[in-house]
């Protein structure tokens, strides 16, 4: 079974996303990452990455080639 680079992507990319959207106001170091002090907006830029995860691990399932 054979794991495409595509879905190794989206699995970073979603975890990213999902490490953003829980533990973005404890860490610090995504608040730099972020510019803003504002938790509203480290929660949109979580939801966007793991959109973007999801999507890319749905594309690179074997089920669709």
């Amino acid at each position: 079974m054979e794991t495409s680079i595509i879905t190794i992507i989206g699995i970073i990319i979603f975890l990213i996303g999902a490490l953003t959207t829980t533990l973005g106001r404890t860490l610090t170091i995504l608040r730099f990452f972020f510019g803003d002090r504002s938790i509203f907006t480290q929660i949109f830029w979580g939801i966007i990455f793991i959109c973007i995860g999801l999507f890319l691990i749905i594309l690179g399932s074997p089920q669709l080639r």
